[in-house]
């Protein structure tokens, strides 16, 4: 177990300052601030597999996907410290939209299944003209993927361009860590064929299992916290209440 003052010490340290949450969370409960920080230390910063630079930049991604917009900023600047330039830092908010975007295809699947539609969405030429090239060659694709080229091939193409702009041609990280923060973004918006694409990715280019753990964890961490951070103002409130008692 941690103490105020270990708390401190380490925000002190990594951030610079103590974060508001903690320092509020203090004030009211200092079982709850201690906890707080436990946590923060088992599954974000103390995490011990993948580089300290692309934790925090997972972490900001799955912020950013998220909000609020106050957890994305100590994110940021933790990655700084950690030695991510501009580039990567871009790098990563291109595949948390890339991410982003690709959740959304999940209504295909209302869309397609509607019996009004279903009959208008059974594909033309062009679009299995496309799915066959994807086949030959990227090998297999998505089914979301699929649906959308029998729904619009004009979609289909833009949605494959913003893929290789924004994930695959990244300019700075490294592939895998392009797919490590596409896949933590997919985790916090419960997008289970993204989660499955972008895991497949992760391991193609080198990704193990401990790092999957990691990614697990800082996802899961960062999708929590924001029911504390989004609480700043009741917390503030709280506090002020306590010190008057």
């Amino acid at each position: 177990m941690s103490s105020i003052e270990e708390i401190k010490k380490f925000a002190e340290k990594t951030l610079g300052e103590v974060p508001k949450v903690i320092d509020l969370l203090s004030n009211i409960d200092e079982k709850t601030a201690i906890e707080q920080f436990d946590e923060n230390v088992n599954l974000y910063l103390g995490r011990s597999v993948l580089p300290k630079k692309i934790s925090s930049l997972i972490a900001m991604s799955v912020a950013l996907a998220n909000g609020p917009k106050e957890s994305a900023i100590i994110h940021f600047n933790l990655s700084r410290k950690f030695g991510a330039d501009n580039i990567e830092i871009l790098d990563a908010i291109k595949a948390t939209k890339m991410a982003i975007m690709s959740s959304l295809l999940d209504s295909l699947d209302i869309i397609t299944n509607n019996q009004l539609l279903a009959k208008k969405i059974q594909g033309s030429e062009e679009s299995y003209e496309l799915i066959d090239e994807l086949k030959k060659n990227v090998g297999t694709i998505p089914e979301r993927i699929i649906k959308l080229a029998k729904l619009s091939p004009e979609l289909a193409r833009e949605h494959l361009r913003e893929r290789s702009e924004l994930l695959i041609n990244s300019s700075r990280l490294d592939k895998k860590y392009m797919f490590a923060i596409a896949l933590a973004v997919s985790i916090s918006l419960r997008d289970k064929e993204c989660v499955k694409t972008y895991l497949d990715m992760f391991v193609k280019y080198g990704g193990n299992l401990d790092e999957i753990i990691d990614i697990l964890s800082i996802a899961r961490f960062i999708s929590g916290n924001r029911a504390f951070v989004n609480s700043i103002d009741i917390l503030s409130k709280l506090a002020n209440i306590q010190g008057t008692q």
